[in-house]
């Protein structure tokens, strides 16, 4: 008698195997999901400054104003001063600009208003000072005072290596100088 199909243990191996390729496929599909988001926030970030140089050209100041400066940012409603806007992966907040001669704005994944990135909670910085080209970097965590300079990134969590990827493997996160 010819029987034919699979045994139990043949289908049991194809199975392990399948999860193998899983487990190890899987972190890395989430870590180029989420390098791929932060584009997006390195993108505003990069548009904000050049719309906050024309500002500034026309006013000499920075403002913490996203109505006041000439770009369509996402999701930005209402009148009146709005410094801060909420993306679908990021919140994006000018910082101490109004009247000075540093633009700072931040981009903020992750925490209580991001659901689903309680792993990657980080945030890209970016910094430009009056005559100077903009600056910006990577940094675990949620920031609430820019430095002068990206820190030094040193840990080995989720964020900072996160960090690390999105500035292709600077020591500093340091995307743009």
């Amino acid at each position: 008698m010819n029987k034919k199909g699979f045994t139990l243990i043949e289908l049991l191996v194809v199975v392990l195997i399948i999860g193998i390729l899983a487990s190890v496929a899987l972190p890395q599909y989430t870590k180029a999901v989420e390098k791929s988001r932060s584009t997006e926030a390195i993108s505003l970030l990069s548009n904000l400054a050049k719309a906050q140089e024309i500002y500034a050209l026309a006013t000499n100041s920075y403002t913490n104003d996203m109505n006041a400066l000439d770009i369509q940012m996402p999701n930005i409603t209402g009148t009146g001063v709005v410094s801060s806007m909420q993306t679908n992966s990021f919140t994006i907040t000018i910082r101490n600009a109004n009247g000075a001669d540093v633009f700072q704005a931040t981009a903020t994944r992750g925490g209580s208003s991001n659901a689903g990135s309680a792993n990657y909670n980080y945030t890209i910085v970016a910094r430009m000072a009056r005559g100077q080209s903009l600056q910006m970097w990577c940094q675990p965590g949620t920031v609430t005072t820019v430095a002068a300079s990206a820190p030094a990134l040193t840990g080995t969590s989720e964020s900072v290596r996160m960090c690390k990827s999105i500035a292709n493997g600077n020591a500093n996160g340091s995307i743009m100088e």
